[in-house]
């Protein structure tokens, strides 16, 4: 069985590597400012070489990142980063092109080394699904399952070939596959070996609605079943609390963000998270020498420090409707609806989410928006 792991590992990373080197050929620089590192690891020791991994007890990590640094070529992505995953613990992955979403994926699969610092695996062979398949072509869909299925269980792989929609296709080689097929059987390939960790990158990514709602559902589920624990990359701020517990976001810049998930998105603490969670305004502004920087919308922060830009976040549940007159009353326009709930407006050339929503606005009719919170300061975004 160990020699099949073996060959599994082998020739996921023989494939993997193509996938890896294509992506980061595309990699442009990215303006999501930046937050200064959250460490939380202690030192793990490593393996010997040739040696298989022991099993983790519940309370050893399956992986750790001590002191990572992430490069490509002379830029330096990620810098200082560490932290630990437990089993069963998950984690969320964020970060705009070219903040090193890619290069941490590598890294943790075991593709490719970081330019410093150390990764401690207990899991020489992860579930892994990538975004663009990296399928093996002359494998039919059933093939693909049962490859990495170490302990040939067949009513496991027809069960998931059942949850991905993929029975009717259990023949068909990889070229004969839709995207979002390719997306499904590369999820089902990455959890038909039961492993104890589980890399998704973009789960969602190429679904159409109804199959990537199927998806929400089942796949928390299927990670709960096998206990597994889970490193999930993600745009989409609303899939991030199915998937973590924990965020981790990457700006590109050297430094990031890790902390809770929900915390980052109810209570961004960056510009770059605020922007990311979409959930309230980022403002913005330049303290006066006494320490007052205007944001905008009639909102003035204090006690800052003189002369140096300033962020701040208002959240939605500060911008209210109002048929009122008075102080912090202010014209605004209506943009549209938004996704979950609530209403994008216009305020003074800003654009801001409100918690009201009002079924018979249309785009461009105005109305009156009464701010009745304050904004709450950001951490400074230029870290290095």
């Amino acid at each position: 069985m160990r020699a099949r792991v073996g060959q599994v590992a082998s020739h996921v990373r023989e494939k993997s590597c193509v996938w890896h080197g294509g992506l980061l050929s595309f990699i442009v620089s990215m303006n999501t400012p930046t937050a200064r590192p959250y460490v939380e690891s202690r030192p793990l020791t490593e393996t010997e070489p040739g040696l298989s991994p022991p099993p983790p007890t519940a309370s050893e990590p399956l992986l750790a990142l001590t002191d990572v640094t992430l490069a490509y070529g002379e830029r330096v992505l990620v810098r200082g980063l560490s932290f630990e995953l437990r089993p069963a613990e998950r984690l969320v992955v964020v970060g705009g092109n070219g903040s090193g979403k890619s290069s941490l994926f590598a890294v943790l699969a075991g593709l490719a080394e970081p330019a410093a610092g150390r990764v401690t695996r207990r899991v020489r062979t992860p579930g892994m699904q990538f975004q663009d398949g990296a399928l093996w072509p002359h494998m039919s869909v059933a093939r693909h399952l049962e490859f990495v299925d170490v302990r040939d269980d067949p009513a496991w792989r027809e069960r998931l070939l059942e949850i991905f929609a993929l029975g009717s296709l259990r023949d068909a080689k990889p070229e004969r596959l839709s995207g979002g097929e390719r997306l499904r059987l590369g999820l089902a390939r990455a959890l038909a070996g039961r492993p104890e960790l589980v890399l998704l990158d973009e789960p969602l990514a190429h679904l159409d609605p109804a199959s990537a709602d199927t998806v929400r559902e089942t796949l928390p589920l299927l990670l709960d079943e096998l206990g597994a624990a889970s490193i999930t990359v993600t745009h989409d701020p609303d899939d991030v609390l199915l998937f973590g517990d924990r965020l981790l976001a990457l700006t590109g810049r050297g430094s990031c963000w890790l902390g809770p998930a929900r915390f980052a998105l109810e209570s961004p603490p960056t510009a770059g998270l605020a922007a990311f969670a979409g959930r309230g305004a980022l403002l913005e502004g330049v303290a006066d020498e006494h320490g007052s920087a205007s944001l905008g919308l009639g909102l003035v922060l204090r006690d800052c420090e003189p002369s140096r830009p300033v962020q701040a976040y208002l959240d939605a549940a500060s911008v209210r409707f109002t048929e009122s007159e008075g102080p912090r009353v202010l014209a605004a326009v209506f943009v549209a609806p938004d996704r979950r709930g609530g209403s994008w407006l216009r305020i003074g050339g800003r654009l801001v989410r409100s918690e009201d929503t009002h079924g018979g606005l249309r785009a461009g009719e105005t109305l009156n928006v009464q701010i009745v919170g304050a904004p709450r300061r950001l951490a400074r975004e230029d870290a290095p």
